[in-house]
């Protein structure tokens, strides 16, 4: 192997990131490689600050090279980019570098350990539910396998481009809105790679003109991996909410989310219990289709915040499909008042710490 920047990044290549299957490298965290005599230099950049990834990352990469031949010294400095906000006191304007991030103040990722669980639902609906509390609200699709916002608020126009090549959101339910399925037709399949995918995420928020968003849900795709550390690593996330179903094998999976955030050092919001329950007409007595009470066990177990039950309600479905969603469509619904109550949690979590 040359010693040189580009046979140093080589061997980064095979430094995962502390908790996935993916390189240090292909995630963007290596910024600089310099080579001098057998000492190298290599400069790093987190998406945020945490202790413990940079201590897990600096001794990987160190080892790495220190076992790679004609490497006699390391020398690593590895920085992170500091939350989006006003200086501290004694905070010196220097040290916050230039960002393309759009001025948004609150980011809002909606996730679930597995798919089938109604994670986009959630999403739509909280989003809307959030736009008739506050104003300037967006919501990102970053489902980039399974975009469904298009059909879910009954959108079919294709997003235009400012003159500085800013995407220009489309606009429904007093939601400003990008995805992928704007960009794509509705009978092509998405088959991408994850550098692709981080680049698509970080286009969607840096390349969007989200300009006078306040509040922006993310609905990310099912599980954990290559999608949900690219949005980590480009936007500073105030929190995520974790969606799940009663039934068991779909709590098994909210472990892996709860596990996923707090890796990646993000606010746990709390978790959300959906299709939780059928009201029965003509009875106080509500069906458990899929169990009950799931949601808030697995929120005690891992101390997080339980953010409510959504009960199955057909309009829910019928809201989907004709792109009207049942906060919209029936806001007297039971359902859509448990949408609404989750909107006021969800603000008061991120309006009160930051």
């Amino acid at each position: 192997m040359a010693l040189n920047p580009e046979g140093i990044r080589d061997v980064l290549k095979n430094v995962k990131y502390p908790g996935f299957t993916r390189d240090i490298v292909s995630f963007g965290i290596v910024k600089d490689i310099n080579v001098n005599d057998g000492k190298v230099q290599v400069a790093l950049v987190l998406p945020k600050p945490d202790k413990k990834i940079e201590s897990a990352i600096g001794e990987s990469v160190k080892a790495a090279l220190l076992e790679t031949p004609g490497v006699a010294d390391v020398d690593i400095k590895i920085a992170a980019r500091e939350p989006r906000g006003p200086a501290g006191p004694g905070q010196a304007k220097a040290q916050q570098a230039p960002s393309k991030l759009p001025d948004i103040k609150y980011y809002i990722a909606v996730a679930s350990g597995k798919g089938g669980v109604g994670k986009s639902t959630v999403a739509v609906n909280l989003a809307v539910a959030l736009a008739k509390k506050r104003e300037n609200v967006g919501l990102m699709d970053a489902d980039i396998w399974g975009p469904s916002t298009p059909i879910m608020l009954g959108v079919t126009d294709r997003p235009h481009a400012t003159e500085d090549n800013k995407i220009i959101p489309l606009r429904k339910h007093g939601l400003s809105l990008m995805s992928i399925g704007f960009l794509v037709n509705e009978d092509e399949t998405v088959i991408w790679r994850g550098p692709m995918v981080h680049g698509a995420i970080k286009q969607f928020i840096e390349d969007v003109e989200w300009k006078g968003t306040d509040y922006l849900v993310i609905d990310l795709p099912p599980g954990t991996g290559d999608a949900q550390l690219s949005l980590v690593q480009t936007a500073p996330l105030s929190g995520g909410l974790i969606v799940t179903t009663p039934q068991n094998v779909a709590l098994i999976d909210v472990k892996r989310g709860i596990q996923m955030f707090r890796k990646l050092n993000v606010p746990i919001l709390g978790i959300v219990e959906n299709m939780s329950y059928l009201e029965s007409p003509g009875s106080a007595e509500p069906i458990d289709i899929f169990g009950r009470g799931g949601g808030r066990r697995m929120a005690e177990k891992f101390e997080v915040p339980f953010l409510g039950e959504i009960p199955i309600d057909p309009q829910i479905r019928k809201g989907g499909d004709s792109g009207v969603p049942i906060v919209e469509s029936h806001p007297e619904s039971t359902a859509a008042k448990a949408f609404m109550e989750l909107a006021d949690s969800v603000l008061r979590s991120i309006e009160n710490t930051q």
